[in-house]
């Protein structure tokens, strides 16, 4: 029942205070995913990399790797659905931190400015101008970070729950850039299995909806584009709807301790 509950919560993404200004940006992300597959001037056919891949040894001369069969038309595709990948992350990432800003709003409507372990909300403008400069991070460790993945990645898996919710604290304005992922590591203590068992249900219902949406390629390829970037979008704000949920319940948890029984129920 409590999963029930919480799954209802994170696939909601239009209950918040800005649900307008998240209207737009599910829209903009929608728009920007379409226009990679439905340019005229983008090419998804990429048969003939393919084949060349599974030549590639054949593919090897004297002088070394031919060139890589890549149109313009492909080049032109994969520029526009990565970068159309990257500002939906984005937006989801500012999502979380709007997120925050509104359940602090919230609570200081009910119980007053000066409650007790009060967070301030941080401005609109500074979350935004925290955004760019997280952005701007992601772009410089991006290619470093690629090339390193595979010897990194169990560290990455068993990490993921706290690299996750970094993002959140460091647009709420409780920690810089570098110190907010050593202050999520210690208020996940606790938190960790039902982080982790959140995420999960997130992860297994994106690869339900994804495969049923294949499906609808089978009826209209147009059809399932739009729907697809319709998905992608609107899982990437559940993700960012939970991650501020979730850095809610660990930061009040760790300055006001409470039960187990407490915790569980607020984090999911």
């Amino acid at each position: 029942m409590v999963i029930l509950k919480l799954f209802e919560r994170l696939l909601n993404i239009d209950d918040i205070r800005y649900k307008w200004c998240v209207r737009f940006m599910f829209f903009f992300c929608v728009i920007l995913r379409c226009a990679a597959f439905l340019n005229p001037y983008s090419d998804t056919d990429f048969s003939g990399l393919y084949t060349w891949m599974n030549n590639l040894e054949s593919n090897i001369n004297d002088q070394g790797i031919v060139s890589v069969p890549l149109t313009t038309g492909n080049i032109v595709f994969l520029v526009m659905l990565f970068s159309a990948l990257f500002f939906t992350l984005m937006m989801g990432i500012l999502y979380s931190g709007l997120f925050v800003k509104a359940f602090r709003i919230k609570r200081i409507e009910k119980e007053g400015p000066d409650v007790l372990f009060q967070d301030k909300p941080l401005s609109t403008g500074k979350i935004f101008k925290r955004l760019i400069l997280l952005a701007l991070f992601y772009l410089a460790v991006s290619i470093p970070f690629m090339l390193i993945s595979s010897n990194l990645l169990l560290f990455f898996v068993i990490g993921f729950p706290m690299i996750f919710t970094a993002p959140c604290c460091y647009l709420s304005g409780d920690k810089g850039m570098f110190s907010s992922l050593p202050y999520v590591v210690r208020i996940t203590r606790g938190f960790y299995l039902a982080h982790v068992r959140s995420l999960i249900i997130l992860v297994l219902t994106f690869f339900f909806v994804d495969a049923i949406a294949g499906l609808i390629s089978f009826v209209s390829v147009t059809a399932f584009y739009i729907l697809s970037a319709a998905f992608s979008a609107w899982i990437t704000f559940a993700f960012g709807r939970y991650a501020g949920m979730a850095y809610c319940a660990m930061r009040d948890a760790h300055e006001r301790p409470v039960t187990n029984t407490e915790k569980e129920s607020k984090i999911g």
